[in-house]
């Protein structure tokens, strides 16, 4: 699907084997569609409630994850030469608002009412985005180890409350080891820099304070931090929790 023409998309998209609900399906909105739609599908169980709609936004190339317009797309702007390649977030939530859905609610029966939208690291932080500036668009939010390091937090808005009309379910979730080092890799000479960035970064507890200030502030949040998994193993289960969440919402 093209946005424009220095962009374009490619969208993967799996419909549940059982025929949509009156209401239509609840529908599942996940970003990094290269390397996650095949978690997704294969993490939905049946006893884990209702399939979703998964509608998955990729790129069109064989790599996973491509760096170049992941980055482009998925952050907001920042000051500062680390953040110039990136920045476009609102263009790309136009076009998931504009061009994405409505198509798909023209070629599928959907439930308006019944919408998650899911991403890991920058795409938890495109995640956070959307719902700070347009969180109408969504009725569930999973934040998957969401990169608020980009801009030393400028996802985050300078007001308090956070929101006033809050969606109906917000998720964060982390890996154990995404701010420190797994103690049996911790001694490796070459995961030292990965320390001492994780340690930078924060990772987990600047999500954890996220969640807490929004669930004071009235949010129906819930953090997750998955054991044993460090930033790349925890995909799986951050995927399979989304799944879960759009398939009972």
């Amino acid at each position: 699907m093209n946005a424009d023409d220095q962009r374009s998309y490619r969208i993967y998209i799996a419909v549940p084997n059982t025929p949509p609900p009156a209401s239509g399906y609840p529908v599942l909105y996940m970003l990094d569609g290269n390397g996650q739609f095949p978690l997704a599908v294969n993490s939905y169980h049946p006893d884990n409630g209702p399939a979703p709609l998964i509608i998955a936004i990729g790129y069109p190339t064989d790599v996973s994850y491509n760096t170049i317009p992941r980055t482009r797309d998925y952050t907001p702007p920042a000051e500062g030469e680390e953040f110039a390649q990136g920045g476009h977030a609102e263009t790309f939530n136009q076009f998931i608002s504009q061009q994405l859905k409505p198509w798909v609610n023209q070629h599928y029966a959907v439930n308006q009412q019944k919408q998650t939208l899911v991403g890991h690291s920058f795409g938890g932080l495109f995640t956070l985005y959307t719902l700070f500036n347009h969180p109408q668009q969504f009725q569930h939010y999973v934040a998957a180890s969401p990169s608020l390091w980009w801009g030393n937090g400028v996802v985050i808005p300078a007001r308090s409350p956070l929101l006033i009309q809050w969606p109906e379910s917000i998720t964060v979730t982390v890996g154990e080891y995404e701010e420190k080092p797994n103690p049996a890799e911790a001694n490796k000479p070459q995961n030292a820099e990965r320390a001492k960035r994780q340690a930078k970064r924060q990772q987990v507890t600047k999500a954890r304070a996220l969640a807490t200030e929004m669930k004071q502030q009235g949010g129906n949040v819930s953090f997750i931090m998955f054991p044993g998994k460090n930033h790349g193993s925890v995909i799986p289960d951050a995927v399979k929790t989304a799944v879960m969440t759009a398939g009972k919402a």
